[in-house]
């Protein structure tokens, strides 16, 4: 769903409920965020449902008024001793699907992200109300940011029995949609794999305004900068083995530079713990102490000051199904070096708004090496990159939304 189109002034506002199981500060919750911001500022009336938001851990937006947010559900726990993450996750979705099902209001579409599990409940509910008929009956909407059986661990012992159940339900709850929406071709194809029809495709939205604000370069950066969660998925370990690659590579460019790693830590997950910790550790291995720094869970107005100070963002995750940091960075006007797999071979085109190399330190501590080199390509990559972003804006996003909205509850 690209080339968005005008919305349509007279068409009846629609009444949305996003359910969603944490809203905290990752990617999903922005894009779900953006989506209420977009439509109601189209006129509609939206209410995310989810089981946790901590003010002290959510977007600004989720806080002060601009968004209506719902908790319930609070009770039930995220994990149960740093395991079981899956089961309680679903628990809170169908937590969040009777509760709508119990509420007197009549949205016209439901829209459930991160897992499809409470999509059968909430259509057996729909099925079900006797208050409801035909087209009152609201539409069910999943966007899928990537099918959650494909990012689990490899299936052994009892991991395997354990992740059966999960896995052989994902795509009949899929199915239960009425629609489906996927971030990227790569998540569509995936999508499609576990029989479900294949999706639309409908990028997610990045904040332009604010990286567009961002000065160009003035020629005095030196922090390669690294922006992802502390989650082993995002192989951050890469861009530390690539800095240390520098160091025997370009000595010269290794002496003025910096790498900062800085994102999401939560530090009631072990999984994020632990993944601090092992990079921590791989710092310390390599005797990088005093040139690479830890930033957990930055604010965003200290995200954007990094990203300004940044000489090159590195954005070393190999399996990337969009991707907001590449975006971000390009929309910065910054040099971006992203790996060339998944999402962003759909959002950089290499060598022009950005360098797409393998995940290997030697790649890219040769791409890192050149950009530091090459203030023409500096300039080149920022220039490119702040036109290529523009494509992704929360404009075109809210309005291939809308127009989605629109024609799944036929209007």
């Amino acid at each position: 769903m690209t080339g968005p189109a005008a919305p349509a002034r007279d068409a009846r506002a629609l009444r949305v409920a996003f359910v969603h199981p944490v809203l905290g500060l990752g990617g999903a919750e922005r894009l779900v965020v953006d989506a209420a911001l977009e439509l109601r500022a189209r006129g509609h009336a939206v209410t995310i449902f989810t089981a946790e938001h901590d003010p002290a851990r959510a977007f600004p937006e989720t806080c002060d008024g601009r968004v209506d947010v719902q908790v319930r559900g609070r009770f039930l726990p995220a994990g149960v001793g740093g395991r079981l993450q899956a089961p309680c996750a679903i628990a809170r979705l169908c937590w969040l699907a009777g509760t709508l099902a119990a509420r007197g209001d009549r949205f016209d579409a439901i829209v459930s992200d991160i897992a499809p599990y409470a999509l059968p409940l909430l259509r057996a509910a729909r099925a079900l109300d006797p208050r409801a008929a035909g087209a009152r009956r609201p539409r069910l909407v999943y966007y899928c940011h990537y099918p959650d059986q494909l990012l689990a661990p490899p299936r052994a012992g009892w991991y395997r029995a354990y992740r059966a159940p999960l896995d052989g339900l994902e795509g009949p709850a899929m199915r239960a949609a009425d629609l489906v929406l996927a971030n990227s071709h790569f998540t569509a194809r995936a999508v499609a794999a576990l029989g479900v029809e294949t999706p639309s495709v409908l990028y997610p939205s990045v904040n332009l305004e604010d990286c567009a604000r961002i000065a160009a370069q003035r020629g005095d950066e030196s922090s390669f900068l690294v922006v992802s969660r502390f989650d082993p998925r995002k192989n951050q370990r890469l861009a530390v083995e690539a800095f240390a690659r520098l160091r025997e590579m370009a000595p010269a460019v290794f002496a003025r530079t910096s790498l900062t790693l800085a994102g999401g830590l939560d530090r009631s997950r072990r999984e994020d713990r632990d993944t601090a910790a092992s990079i921590g550790t791989r710092v310390r291995e390599l005797a990088l102490d005093d040139k690479v720094t830890l930033r957990p869970s930055p604010s965003e107005a200290e995200r954007l000051v990094l990203l300004a100070q940044s000489l090159c963002v590195v954005h070393p995750a190999p399996d990337e199904h969009f991707g907001i940091v590449p975006v971000e960075a390009m929309a910065a006007g910054r040099p971006l070096i992203a790996v060339a797999r998944a999402g962003p071979l759909e959002s950089v085109v290499d060598g022009v708004s950005g360098l797409l190399r393998d995940p290997t330190p030697e790649s890219f501590a040769r791409a890192m090496s050149t950009v530091a080199e090459d203030a023409a390509l500096r300039a080149q990559l920022g220039r490119e990159g702040r036109a290529r972003a523009a494509r992704f804006s929360r404009r075109a996003f809210g309005d291939g939304l809308e127009r989605a909205l629109r024609d799944v509850v036929g209007e």
